[in-house]
């Protein structure tokens, strides 16, 4: 019999592993934390800690989606024998590493399409941001926004040109295919199986 697998994810792809457990592409159960927790790595990594202790048993595997998101993120998944995707974060799971080394030279800012529903919050109440500091930061590291689709909701526009504007960044639309991500949340339920013999308990 099949072991189950836990996908335990940030909540800025629950949109994307939604779509791919609905076309039965990964199977097992999925649990979400809020990508919030992304402004604050010690919580986020408590969290996960937390639900990593739920959650685990000698049946269930589990993966992490989750980029270098914390500095005791390998300490976790070597702690609780997870498996994790090989990414430094959920742009590079999404688009693929070669992909994300050439957004990178262009010096392009990333939107995820969860991300990019709440940006005047992270922005504002997060980071603490005004539109003149926003300017001035973003215009000094980054060349333009670059809106990651996955297809799976229609690209937000009006959104995407407000942030262009309170930034002064040019934005676009960059199709992306499930392909990528799949093909990582495989390799990386692999390593969870390898990590976790069915013999072996916690």
């Amino acid at each position: 019999m099949n072991r189950e697998t836990l996908w335990l994810s940030c909540g800025v792809v629950r949109d994307e592993l939604l779509q791919l457990h609905r076309q039965g592409l990964i199977s097992g159960s999925l649990l979400f934390l809020d990508s919030m927790l992304h402004m604050n790595p010690p919580n986020l990594e408590a969290e996960l800690q937390a639900e990593l202790r739920r959650q685990s048993n000698e049946e269930r595997l589990i993966v992490l989606v989750y980029g270098d998101c914390s500095p005791g993120m390998l300490d976790l998944v070597r702690r609780f024998k997870a498996g994790r995707i090989d990414a430094i974060n959920c742009a590079q799971f999404l688009v693929g590493r070669e992909r994300y080394r050439e957004l990178m030279r262009e010096e392009a800012f990333l939107v995820l399409p969860e991300w990019a529903r709440r940006w005047k919050h992270v922005m504002g109440h997060e980071l603490g941001l005004s539109r003149p500091v926003a300017r001035e930061l973003m215009g000094e590291n980054r060349g333009a926004l670059v809106y990651l689709d996955t297809g799976i909701t229609p690209a937000p526009r009006e959104e995407l040109a407000e942030f262009s504007e309170y930034t002064g960044l040019p934005w676009r639309v960059e199709a992306v295919t499930l392909e990528p991500a799949l093909a990582e949340l495989l390799k990386a339920q692999a390593r969870a199986m390898a990590a976790r013999p069915r013999e072996e308990s916690i």
